[in-house]
């Protein structure tokens, strides 16, 4: 997730052992989980590969990640009240003061990764609704793999601001649809920028 590994990279189950310091089987264990999670390939008696999706498989996720995140996003608009209100406020103050000293996109700052997450989480927070965001937190990692293996890494353009501050306008007035139709928009957009640019390379 942290894009030092690219689609197609062999992971070598010895190796992975000696760098953490660990045996063979919990690293087996992690690489399964790995696979459920369609981040790695596992071929028997072959190995392990970090896993090459191709444009069309990258493009139907990010439609079903925007209308699962869209819904959360919906649920969160309806449910939260003046606490939550003033605990995102008060995240999106910090999160905007953090930006001002990220670098662009080329220093591939993991403070982005972070940043994204804690917005979007929050989100999670205000729906309260454990079961929606167990179904999407592993949707979130897989969304990171693909952002980064199309871009290199993370970073909030101009587009990503505005569209959470859409997002933010929308939970904070309460209106659900507005929150799912942003929330739906700006993950949509993300998604058709990573398919382009894995098309294009």
């Amino acid at each position: 997730l942290e894009g030092s590994l690219a689609p197609g990279d062999k992971l070598n189950v010895v190796d992975l052992a000696d760098q953490l310091n660990c045996s063979r089987v919990p690293i087996m264990e992690a690489l399964k989980r790995l696979e459920r999670e369609e981040l790695v390939t596992i071929v028997p008696q072959v190995g392990c590969r970090v896993v090459t999706p191709s444009v069309a498989d990258v493009g139907d996720f990010f439609v079903l990640f925007a209308a699962v995140e869209g819904a959360v996003a919906a649920l969160a608009a309806q449910r939260r009240d003046t606490d939550d209100i003033a605990r995102l406020r008060e995240l999106c103050r910090e999160i905007d003061a953090e930006l001002k000293d990220t670098g662009g996109p080329a220093a591939r700052d993991p403070r982005y990764r972070r940043l994204n997450l804690r917005f979007h989480g929050e989100i999670h927070r205000l729906a309260h609704s454990p079961v929606a965001s167990k179904m999407a937190a592993g949707m979130w990692d897989r969304s990171d793999f693909y952002i980064k293996m199309a871009f290199g890494s993370l970073y909030f353009s101009q587009r990503v601001i505005r569209s959470h501050r859409a997002i933010r306008c929308a939970l904070i007035s309460g209106d659900p649809v507005a929150a799912d139709a942003a929330v739906r928009a700006h993950l949509l957009a993300v998604g058709s920028a990573v398919t382009r640019k894995m098309a294009s390379a």
